[in-house]
């Protein structure tokens, strides 16, 4: 430790460190050089003495208050306003002294504001200064022409020194501008080699959770076709057209499930399905495996940005459930049509479908299951439906992306 070079342990960050650095140094620099001047001004020109001992006065206040508190920034505002206010002060009242000094030390105030204060700061006291300055270009200037008088030796002796310390202080703190910019410039590469580095762990990762997800999904859709698979076989040996049906709409809505892992498999990215590949999938595997149904076409439409998981798996039993019904009650041995159209508004979305088929009346108790199961897979999805059977069978769906 030395006079210069202050006790900057109980600082941990490197700014406030080379902040307080600053504001001591200055402030020590300041009441050497200042004192000089005090002594070598108070011989040969008394006014001169005045901003000059004030000048003294501040940076011995400010170097006891900073050895005492250590709370630097506080001076920062000091320098910054009473250098602003002496020098405008001295440029403008104190006219037999010179003042191309004066300009320099407006300068070495702004440095300090911007350093220690930030931008905001820096540029408001530009604007002071510069107001400052126009007043003494366009009111003072000519009248200290005027008032000037040849210089003694000493005098010039002393403004020397000041030019000198001026041009010092100015590059002390351009250059201590510069080291923080440097700083910052490493810890700025330092950080972004480390999220570089954190980036190409986490991608990583990702792959390889990608890849399990898939492997999951891949592993998912086996087990479903093996069960779809035990129940086609138990059906086959069922003697009840009753027990059949039964079975075979039960398969419908495991392939349905089935269907959606395989797509989620066979995706580059898990987060996106395409919703309406799945949907043509569906419809016409269920119109596959239905008896008599070669003559019913499908037409999908979707207009939408991204459905989660959560939201695909009970569209899709819909979707089933919807065609399943279609298939056994609208068409006989006409030609059908189904009409598929999903719209996202915002978080919601707006599913319609449509057959033009002609309904006959179910028996007793013939839909119940799968009308309620409607019901069911609609409330799972925070929506409402309404069904128009004016022409054909119309039901519209308002339901929320969960």
């Amino acid at each position: 430790m030395g006079l210069f070079k202050p006790d900057i342990s109980s600082f941990t960050n490197y700014y406030d460190k080379g902040r307080f650095l600053l504001a001591w140094r200055i402030s020590l620099s300041f009441t050497i050089i200042f004192l000089i001047l005090s002594i070598l001004y108070g011989l040969e020109d008394a006014q001169a003495v005045l901003p000059v001992s004030l000048t003294l006065l501040v940076t011995i206040s400010s170097l006891v208050y900073l050895k005492i508190t250590k709370n630097f920034k506080p001076l920062f505002w000091v320098y910054a306003i009473s250098g602003t206010i002496l020098t405008n002060f001295a440029i403008n009242y104190v006219l037999e002294f010179t003042h191309y000094v004066d300009f320099m030390w407006i300068t070495a105030c702004i440095l300090l504001s911007f350093i220690g204060l930030g931008t905001r700061y820096g540029i408001l006291f530009i604007i002071i200064n510069s107001i400052g300055i126009a007043y003494f270009f366009w009111f003072t200037l000519n009248t200290h022409i005027e008032t000037l008088q040849p210089k003694t030796n000493l005098e010039l002796t002393g403004d020397f020194i000041e030019v000198l310390f001026a041009f010092f202080v100015i590059a002390y703190l351009l250059t201590q501008f510069v080291h923080f910019q440097q700083y910052s410039e490493s810890e700025l590469k330092k950080l972004n080699k480390d999220l570089e580095e954190q980036n190409k762990l986490i991608l990583s990762k990702n792959s390889e959770n990608e890849t399990l997800l898939k492997e999951i999904h891949h592993r998912v859709k086996n087990n479903l076709q093996i069960i779809i698979s035990l129940l086609r076989m138990q059906s086959g040996d069922m003697k009840s057209e009753e027990s059949k049906k039964h079975f075979s709409e039960a398969i419908n809505r495991i392939m349905a499930m089935s269907l959606i892992h395989q797509k989620l498999y066979g995706e580059k990215e898990l987060s996106k399905i395409d919703l309406k590949s799945y949907i043509e999938e569906l419809v016409n595997d269920i119109i596959g495996v239905s008896l008599g149904k070669d003559n019913v076409s499908l037409i999908v439409k979707t207009k939408v940005n991204k459905l989660s998981l959560d939201t695909i798996v009970p569209l899709g039993l819909l979707i089933n459930e919807l065609v399943s019904n279609s298939l056994k009650h609208a068409f006989n041995n006409e030609d059908g049509e189904i009409t598929v159209e999903i719209n996202q508004f915002e978080e919601n979305f707006e599913f319609d479908y449509w057959d033009n088929g002609t309904w006959k009346e179910p028996t007793t108790n013939e839909v119940s299951f799968g009308v309620e199961l409607i019901d069911i897979l609609t409330d799972q999805m925070n929506g409402s439906k309404l069904l128009n059977t004016t022409d054909g069978t119309h039901y519209t769906f308002k339901l929320t992306n969960l």
